[in-house]
């Protein structure tokens, strides 16, 4: 039996939806799995997104901070002794990875990097990390790349087509759909009655509380569009350093409402109360939720988001509004769209679609295939 290995600096609650199917998978096609993750770091604890899983192994890890930038070392080297193909993420922080690359190029075992290609975030990226990056990127086995476009970034790198995996990244979103078709009225009242929020004029947002995702930007916009429309309220679910922006917001006004961490099950009432998702700042995988919950996304055409951007397309499944720096027309697009039923109608229905296209179980397929041609070659 083969036998490869993932290592993460941790495991996110969305990724414990892709590991248990996909381990399943491997088993059937006569692959072992291991999953090695580590601890947190002071900025993973203030997301609030880490969790463990009972068959995967936590291993000893070591943090080092210089500056803003934080450096890990993992001590995975003696679980992997049995192991044909080892996959990291892309990251020049992660200094395992140095020691890997060796034993790949001194035919130990396998290397395997799973990522976005690049930093899309280019102006937080650290530049010397991102040379890095692009110096060792092409001297491993095999690359999984998100998106096309991760795809395409990793290609013009110069690594051969035929050893890249589009692995077309996803989340498990079948249970918030399915938990929006099985939420109960009374359910719906009594977030209603929490919030005491009676408006059907309610935006949303779900994710990080952190500088790319433009916190500020937002909330200024959120002035113009309840000046436009006065019973609009707005909804902030999640976790991160500017958090505090959000509590004293909703401390001044009292149709902002901030409910913290929510996972899951959680979260999906407040989705049933909510028209549109607002996320101005950077956007990932959480596009796909906005599909599952039919909540389409309205953000701003950034250099700076994650390769799942891809996924949205404008005026169809949601919006992307062209100049990412004017405040007015992001709030006016926003009231158009809560204006205009039709055109709101319309973006809910092509949620639905887009749900159907990007699911978990693609990824899965997509990721095993990739590795049994990746120890094949």
């Amino acid at each position: 039996m083969k036998k490869i290995a993932i290592v993460q600096r941790t495991i996110t609650p969305y990724r414990r939806d892709f590991y248990i199917p996909f381990r399943e998978r491997l088993l059937k096609r006569d692959i072992s799995f291991l999953l090695l993750y580590g601890q947190p770091s002071r900025g993973d604890l203030l997301k609030n997104d880490s969790i463990d899983l009972e068959w995967a192994v936590k291993v000893p890890s070591k943090i080092f901070e210089i500056g803003h930038s934080e450096l890990y070392w993992q001590s995975i080297l003696p679980y992997l002794k049995e192991v044909d193909l080892v996959i990291v993420e892309q990251a020049s922080k992660l200094l395992v990875n140095y020691v890997l690359l060796l034993q790949n190029w001194l035919g130990i075992r396998k290397l395997a990097f799973w990522g976005h290609g690049k930093n899309f975030q280019e102006a937080s990226a650290n530049p010397v990390g991102e040379w890095i990056k692009r110096q060792v990127s092409t001297h491993v086995h095999w690359w999984f790349a998100y998106t096309e476009m991760s795809m395409r970034v990793v290609r013009e790198m110069g690594f051969p087509q035929e050893r890249i995996t589009l692995v077309q990244n996803a989340v498990d979103t079948h249970f918030l759909s399915q938990s929006l078709l099985e939420l109960k009225p009374v359910e719906i009242t009594k977030v209603r009655e929490e919030l005491n929020l009676y408006s059907q004029n309610v935006g949303i947002y779900v994710g990080g509380l952190y500088s790319e995702k433009r916190i500020p930007f937002l909330l200024e916009a959120l002035q113009l569009i309840r000046h436009q429309i006065p019973d609009f309220e707005m909804i902030f679910i999640g976790g991160g350093m500017d958090a505090c922006l959000i509590e004293q917001a909703a401390a001044q006004y009292p149709w902002i409402h901030f409910v913290g961490t929510k996972f899951d099950h959680e979260k999906v009432p407040y989705y049933a109360i909510s028209k549109l998702f607002l996320m101005p700042g950077l956007v990932g995988l959480g596009v796909l939720d906005t599909f599952a919950l039919e909540t389409p996304l309205v953000t701003t055409d950034l250099p700076i988001h994650s390769p799942e951007i891809e996924y949205l397309q404008n005026g169809i499944n949601g919006v992307m509004v062209e100049n990412p720096n004017n405040l007015q027309i992001y709030a006016n697009r926003v009231v158009e769209l809560l204006r205009n039923p039709a055109e709101y109608n319309q973006l809910v229905e092509n949620c639905r679609k887009s749900h159907e296209k990007y699911t978990i179980e693609n990824m899965v397929e997509n990721f095993a295939n990739g590795v049994e041609q990746a120890l094949l070659v």
